[in-house]
């Protein structure tokens, strides 16, 4: 059984989110329900939950900085949210689970079932300190959740020199590593990736502009890294490469 806590100031969203517990997650018992950021600090000091339903967007105190405030974090979250541009950024840059409002009776199912299973395995709870630590930061400095066979690895955003597409796949060249072959498309890792830093340069590369070192026209045009190694442009990306770099 899970013990959860659900914190969020607007009640008709807890009643909601109750019901769909009740009727859809049996193995979690909500042991307490908060209406502020310090209601929920308080009961979670009390029960020592397993999981923490914690509202993003609450007066005074949001749920980021009720988690800052705690400290240490022994404890799954499922964030809610009514901003889903912003949650599906910052939230699957590190690998959190997060459920848009109006909350989804399958989703929530999913995010539960995600729960137990890491609850199972005993992992870590590196990605909610990798979140905290994100939304600080520039885009530059910003740690992205790879996906790898056993879990997570997180990687320095700057770190990443460029990736290609491999089918279903994204190989990732990450500075001074072996390159990684992970489970999503290049289209959705380039979501995930600070467009500061980040020029898509060919339907399947992506490159870092800052390990650009040199942009030829021989050849249909390609690029030569810090590394030496050349990577083709496409027609249809050169001009606004270009333009990038300040070419035109």
């Amino acid at each position: 059984m899970i013990r959860a806590i659900i914190v969020d100031d607007e009640q008709h969203c807890i009643r909601a989110l109750l019901s769909d517990l009740q009727q859809n997650c049996p193995g979690v018992e909500v042991a307490d329900v908060c209406h502020s950021a310090k209601e929920g600090m308080m009961s979670i000091k009390k029960h020592n939950p397993d999981l923490v339903f914690l509202d993003v967007e609450m007066p005074w105190m949001n749920g980021f900085e009720m988690l800052e405030v705690l400290g240490e974090i022994n404890f799954s979250i499922i964030f809610t949210t009514a901003h889903g541009e912003f949650a599906a950024k910052a939230f699957r840059i590190s690998a959190i689970d997060y459920l848009l409002k109006p909350i989804d009776a399958n989703d929530l199912k999913s995010a539960v079932q995600k729960v137990e299973k890491k609850m199972a395995e005993g992992s870590s709870l590196q990605h909610i300190s990798n979140l905290l630590s994100n939304m600080k930061q520039p885009g530059a400095e910003q740690k992205i959740a790879l996906p790898q066979r056993e879990g997570y690895e997180f990687v320095d955003v700057s770190s990443i020199i460029y990736l290609t597409a491999e089918g279903a796949y994204t190989k990732v060249y990450i500075k001074d590593k072996k390159t990684m072959l992970i489970s999503r498309t290049l289209g959705d890792v380039e979501e995930l990736l600070p467009a500061e830093l980040f020029h898509r340069i060919h339907h399947s590369t992506l490159v870092n502009v800052n390990y650009i070192a040199q942009f030829l026209r021989t050849d249909g045009g390609y690029v030569v890294l810090n590394s030496g190694e050349k990577l083709s442009v496409s027609k249809a990306k050169k001009e606004m490469l270009m333009t990038r770099l300040g070419l035109k």
